[in-house]
Protein backbone atom coordinates (compact mmCIF):
# COMPACT_ATOMS: atom_id res chain seq x y z
CA UNK A 1 0.00 0.00 0.00
CA UNK A 2 1.14 3.26 -1.42
CA UNK A 3 0.90 6.86 1.47
CA UNK A 4 -1.38 9.16 -0.09
CA UNK A 5 0.86 12.03 1.39
CA UNK A 6 4.08 11.10 0.34
CA UNK A 7 5.65 11.10 3.53
CA UNK A 8 9.60 10.80 1.50
CA UNK A 9 8.85 14.26 0.03
CA UNK A 10 7.41 15.53 3.49
CA UNK A 11 10.71 13.93 4.98
CA UNK A 12 13.07 15.52 2.29
CA UNK A 13 11.30 18.69 3.05
CA UNK A 14 11.68 18.36 6.91
CA UNK A 15 15.43 17.63 6.44
CA UNK A 16 16.21 20.48 4.33
CA UNK A 17 13.74 22.69 7.04
CA UNK A 18 16.05 21.64 9.88
CA UNK A 19 19.27 22.14 8.07
CA UNK A 20 18.13 25.77 8.47
CA UNK A 21 17.86 25.69 11.95
CA UNK A 22 13.64 25.06 11.92
CA UNK A 23 12.31 22.99 14.46
CA UNK A 24 9.91 21.08 12.25
CA UNK A 25 6.56 19.23 13.27
CA UNK A 26 4.92 16.71 10.80
CA UNK A 27 1.11 17.30 10.91
CA UNK A 28 -1.33 14.19 10.89
CA UNK A 29 -4.09 14.03 8.54
CA UNK A 30 -7.59 15.67 10.04
CA UNK A 31 -5.62 17.10 12.85
CA UNK A 32 -7.16 19.65 13.62
CA UNK A 33 -10.35 20.98 11.16
CA UNK A 34 -9.54 24.44 12.32
CA UNK A 35 -5.89 24.89 12.01
CA UNK A 36 -4.64 25.62 8.31
CA UNK A 37 -4.33 22.77 5.54
CA UNK A 38 -0.53 22.18 6.31
CA UNK A 39 1.59 19.05 6.53
CA UNK A 40 4.63 20.59 8.44
CA UNK A 41 4.64 23.15 10.46
CA UNK A 42 8.44 24.81 10.41
CA UNK A 43 9.29 27.07 13.74
CA UNK A 44 12.07 29.82 14.20
CA UNK A 45 12.46 32.85 16.42
CA UNK A 46 11.79 34.66 13.07
CA UNK A 47 8.21 33.27 13.09
CA UNK A 48 6.20 30.41 12.06
CA UNK A 49 5.98 28.52 8.46
CA UNK A 50 2.90 26.23 7.93
CA UNK A 51 3.62 24.53 4.85
CA UNK A 52 1.40 22.00 2.07
CA UNK A 53 3.23 20.15 0.03
CA UNK A 54 1.71 19.25 -3.71
CA UNK A 55 3.23 16.48 -5.92
CA UNK A 56 3.22 17.97 -9.46
CA UNK A 57 4.43 16.07 -12.90
CA UNK A 58 4.36 18.41 -15.33
CA UNK A 59 5.82 21.31 -16.30
CA UNK A 60 7.57 23.87 -14.15
CA UNK A 61 4.77 25.76 -11.87
CA UNK A 62 3.59 29.31 -11.54
CA UNK A 63 1.77 31.14 -8.95
CA UNK A 64 -1.15 31.21 -11.29
CA UNK A 65 -1.05 27.90 -12.01
CA UNK A 66 -0.63 27.15 -8.22
CA UNK A 67 -4.08 29.56 -7.53
CA UNK A 68 -5.98 27.70 -10.28
CA UNK A 69 -5.03 23.78 -8.95
CA UNK A 70 -4.83 24.27 -5.42
CA UNK A 71 -7.55 26.56 -4.62
CA UNK A 72 -9.34 24.44 -2.21
CA UNK A 73 -5.95 24.96 -0.14
CA UNK A 74 -5.59 28.51 -0.85
CA UNK A 75 -8.74 29.52 0.70
CA UNK A 76 -8.14 27.58 3.82
CA UNK A 77 -4.77 29.35 4.21
CA UNK A 78 -6.79 32.82 3.60
CA UNK A 79 -9.37 32.26 5.99
CA UNK A 80 -7.07 31.15 8.64
CA UNK A 81 -4.57 34.50 8.08
CA UNK A 82 -7.94 36.21 8.43
CA UNK A 83 -8.73 34.79 11.93
CA UNK A 84 -5.04 35.63 12.65
CA UNK A 85 -4.45 39.10 10.99
CA UNK A 86 -1.65 40.57 14.22
CA UNK A 87 0.10 37.40 14.74
CA UNK A 88 3.90 38.40 13.23
CA UNK A 89 5.67 35.87 11.16
CA UNK A 90 3.20 33.93 10.02
CA UNK A 91 3.35 32.75 6.82
CA UNK A 92 1.65 30.07 4.97
CA UNK A 93 3.36 28.02 2.08
CA UNK A 94 2.71 25.81 -0.53
CA UNK A 95 5.71 23.83 -1.60
CA UNK A 96 5.20 21.90 -5.23
CA UNK A 97 7.69 18.73 -5.66
CA UNK A 98 8.50 17.58 -9.19
CA UNK A 99 11.37 14.96 -9.75
CA UNK A 100 12.43 17.14 -12.92
CA UNK A 101 12.49 21.09 -10.96
CA UNK A 102 12.74 19.77 -6.85
CA UNK A 103 10.85 21.91 -4.50
CA UNK A 104 9.61 25.57 -5.41
CA UNK A 105 7.75 27.67 -2.93
CA UNK A 106 4.79 30.27 -3.27
CA UNK A 107 3.88 32.36 -0.13
CA UNK A 108 0.16 32.52 0.50
CA UNK A 109 -1.13 36.03 1.30
CA UNK A 110 -4.93 37.19 1.71
CA UNK A 111 -4.42 39.09 -1.85
CA UNK A 112 -1.95 37.22 -3.68
CA UNK A 113 -0.35 33.47 -4.12
CA UNK A 114 3.74 34.53 -5.14
CA UNK A 115 6.68 32.83 -5.52
CA UNK A 116 9.30 32.67 -3.31
CA UNK A 117 12.75 32.55 -4.43
CA UNK A 118 15.25 29.86 -3.45
CA UNK A 119 17.66 32.84 -2.33
CA UNK A 120 16.86 35.75 -0.96
CA UNK A 121 18.68 38.81 -1.63
CA UNK A 122 17.93 41.11 1.42
CA UNK A 123 18.00 40.10 4.84
CA UNK A 124 14.49 41.39 5.64
CA UNK A 125 12.50 39.50 7.89
CA UNK A 126 10.17 38.28 5.51
CA UNK A 127 13.61 36.85 3.47
CA UNK A 128 14.97 35.20 6.21
CA UNK A 129 11.48 32.99 6.70
CA UNK A 130 11.24 32.84 3.10
CA UNK A 131 13.94 31.29 0.64
CA UNK A 132 15.45 28.19 1.11
CA UNK A 133 13.96 26.00 -0.87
Amino acid sequence: MTSRRGTVIEQGASELLQTHGYAVRVIPCGFDKRAPPAHLVASKAGGTRFIRIRKISRLPVSAVTVESRFNRDIVLFRKYLARHPGQAGLSCEIWTYSLTHGFRSFGVSPDAVREIPKFAVSQSPSSDIAGIV
